[in-house]
């Protein structure tokens, strides 16, 4: 990860925040994608694959639960 002109820069398949981390803060997609995964069982399961524009993580904020998914970078 590192910081770009309005944010951070993730690498592909990079974290970005994993489920059951606190979660105080959402995110915007300037470009590239991520994926949302869901942990069930022993693997984990996509649920989502969000691209440029698209907002993710203001669930933590509303309901000031742990998060509810993984976030990781997806691609460049």
């Amino acid at each position: 990860m590192t910081t770009g002109e309005l944010g951070r820069v993730y690498t592909d398949g990079e974290l970005i925040f994993r489920e059951g981390d606190k979660g105080e803060m959402m995110y915007v997609i300037q470009s590239g994608r991520v994926r949302i995964t869901k942990r069930n069982n022993a693997e984990d399961v996509t649920i989502a694959t969000l691209e440029s524009g698209e907002i993710f993580g203001e669930m933590s904020l509303f309901d000031k639960l742990p998060r509810s998914a993984t976030a990781s970078a997806f691609g460049d």
